[in-house]
């Protein structure tokens, strides 16, 4: 006579396995995306099953824990576990990830001449753009006044090729930066508007819009890893790690789910809406080699677009 399947079992089933409606509301992802982590992890990263717990529920604990913040006291009650077992299976699934970051981080690519993507073609060479979030962290007293933002806030900032940023960098090497004094927000070129009418303008109309990308995907980041949303009480140590695994399964997540319906639930994020709440970068000097670089770029791509 067989014995009875235990109850962790059934949860899981229920979790991963019937629909991806589940899995995606309880861990972010999808169920096929789902396996392949769980495939990544133990085949790449030497995951192994313990006497009681399969790979699958270590990483959907681990997920769990991500997606929502739940408390370890939450997590044992809906896995069926003891709260030493969350405790222990969140952590070591934390550190094989981290372990694993030459797997799942993708590197960016320079954009080449053969581009036909209407927003990056403009910007051969830029590897992406660049720009920071906080992220709310809880440290000791004693620390906080390495953590605090401008706004009193405690956080963390997370930052012949080239990145596009917004003017809370200089215009130096590497770092290209929109014009100041030009209308720039995405916004100012509604329907109706007047079409760019120099170099100027049209660079930083290209720029935002190659630009917008990143503040999107800072909002879907922190959409679908709510500990990113809120305080933590893990150690500064731990919340950093947790911050750059959330990074890598984003990316792991752009290859493996690349029409994720998550992405449906995030309004629309201009770059307006997040340009000035940055903290100005001082320690880079600008470059004057740079700057005029980019008149030559700007003014190249200018009459290009007047030209068609």
């Amino acid at each position: 006579m067989s014995s009875r399947i235990p109850d962790q079992i059934h949860y899981l089933h229920r979790l991963v396995s019937i629909f991806d409606e589940s899995c995606l509301r309880n861990l972010r992802m999808d169920r096929n995306a789902f396996g392949r982590l769980c495939y990544v992890l133990q085949y790449s990263g030497g995951m192994t099953p313990t006497k009681n717990l399969s790979v699958p529920e270590q990483v959907a604990i681990f997920l769990s824990i991500l997606s929502h913040h739940k408390k370890n006291n939450v997590v044992k009650h809906d896995f069926i576990r003891s709260k030493r077992t969350i405790h222990k299976h969140f952590h070591r699934v934390l550190n094989l990830v981290i372990k694993l970051y030459n797997v799942l981080l993708v590197r960016p690519t320079p954009i080449t001449d053969e581009c036909i993507d209407s927003r990056w073609k403009w910007f051969k060479g830029c590897l992406g753009a660049l720009d920071g979030t906080f992220i709310n962290v809880r440290v000791p007293e004693e620390e906080k006044g390495r953590y605090r933002t401008r706004k009193g806030h405690v956080a963390v900032n997370v930052l012949e090729n080239y990145y596009l940023c917004d003017n809370g960098y200089t215009n130096a090497e590497g770092f290209l930066t929109p014009y100041r004094g030009v209308r720039y927000h995405l916004r100012d070129w509604d329907t109706g508007v007047v079409g760019p009418q120099n170099h100027r303008e049209f660079f930083n109309l290209k720029h935002a819009s190659a630009r917008n990308i990143i503040e999107r995907t800072f909002g879907l980041l922190k959409m679908h890893w709510g500990i990113l949303r809120s305080h933590s009480f893990y150690s500064i140590k731990v919340q950093t790690r947790i911050i750059l695994v959330c990074c890598l399964l984003h990316n792991f997540l752009r290859q493996e789910m690349p029409d994720n319906p998550l992405e449906d639930e995030l309004p629309t994020i201009g770059v307006e809406e997040t340009e000035n709440n940055g903290e100005t970068v001082w320690n880079i000097e600008p470059n004057p080699t740079w700057t005029n670089w980019r008149d030559t770029l700007a003014t190249s791509r200018y009459n290009e677009w007047r030209s068609h």
